[in-house]
């Protein structure tokens, strides 16, 4: 063979290569790329890590529509919220972590992450919970609060959840409690500052409440027995201090599912209406802004989410 014909072969030969090359990398697997388009063809998103990427920019995204530039109370980067973390499932403490979870603690953190801040939940007392945000220990209250129409003349709420009274009685109930009508010469325990303080013994402007009703109809008044907690008022119940127990239906449905079988929540609710995050009347730029948090978080499905998980999909608003 001459050298020009050794040349020719060794072109020949890197030609061949070449082209081997080529066939491999494109005709015997599928490249990434190939991968995230088929995934998209089927209707998935592709990779993981895409995945990761578009919800992390659709997150970016939402909380750039959100201006929280002017809003005093988010300038230190955090959404301080007051709170009574004793009434499970809606906030209360961890055993193992000794860290606030719930319903309450969710909603929370995924409207901050809108934002784009940090959420510190401060434990308190609920009866002390109004003065402490008037006096600004917190930005906002989140604690289960029915936004009723006493709290709405003194703060502005952000609507969150529909939820009514429940009545905890003990197992087989004795008393043959159905309504709240039933209540009439009973004794009945509930958490101080709520709402079934004001249903049972009334408020400014409607003073006497259930009790009263009760008096009126010529039947036994109601005796009225409030804790600092909703646990202990469950425990007086269950102590036989008192024929019933009033909280939140969603708290009151827990406790009877904590309790061993020792008490049972009705079916009826009393009076639903609306849990709020309660804000400074002043405030009005924080409250523009989580209203339009909780809108995205409701947009994007997290809300419903957080719900399914709580097992308080009934309470969607």
């Amino acid at each position: 063979m001459n050298p020009l014909q050794r040349i020719l072969k060794l072109l020949a030969l890197t030609v061949a290569s070449a082209a081997l090359l080529a066939a491999v990398a494109c005709g015997g697997g599928t490249s990434n790329s190939d991968k995230t388009a088929t995934a998209a063809a089927k209707g998935g998103s592709g990779t993981p890590a895409a995945t990761k990427a578009a919800a992390t920019t659709a997150a970016t995204s939402a909380a750039a529509k959100i201006d929280i530039s002017g809003i005093e109370e988010l300038k230190d980067g955090q959404l301080d919220i007051g709170s009574d973390i004793a009434y499970a499932p809606v906030e209360y403490m961890d055993e193992k972590t000794n860290q606030p979870v719930g319903l309450d603690i969710d909603i929370a953190t995924a409207m901050a992450d809108v934002l784009g801040v940090k959420v510190k939940f401060n434990n308190g007392s609920f009866d002390g919970l109004l003065p402490a945000l008037d006096a600004k220990r917190y930005d906002v209250i989140m604690s289960a609060m029915t936004a009723s129409d006493e709290r709405k003349k003194t703060v502005d709420f952000v609507e969150y959840l529909n939820a009514g009274s429940g009545i905890l009685v003990l197992k087989g109930n004795p008393k043959n409690v159905k309504t709240a009508d039933d209540l009439c010469g009973l004794t009945v325990a509930t958490q101080e500052g709520t709402v079934q303080v004001d249903f049972l013994s009334g408020t400014a402007d409607a003073p006497g409440g259930q009790d009263k009703k009760c008096k009126d109809a010529g039947k036994p008044g109601i005796t009225l027995r409030k804790f600092g907690t909703d646990p202990e008022a469950v425990q007086a119940l269950i102590a036989g201090q008192a024929d019933v127990e009033l909280a939140d239906y969603p708290v009151a449905a827990y406790s009877a599912t904590q309790s061993g079988g020792k008490v049972q929540v009705l079916d009826n609710q009393i009076d639903p209406g609306h849990y709020g995050i309660a804000i400074r009347k002043t405030s009005t730029t924080l409250r523009d802004a989580l209203q339009k948090a909780f809108a995205a978080i409701k947009a994007s499905g997290k809300y419903d989410e957080i719900l399914k998980k709580w097992n308080l999909e009934a309470g969607k608003i």
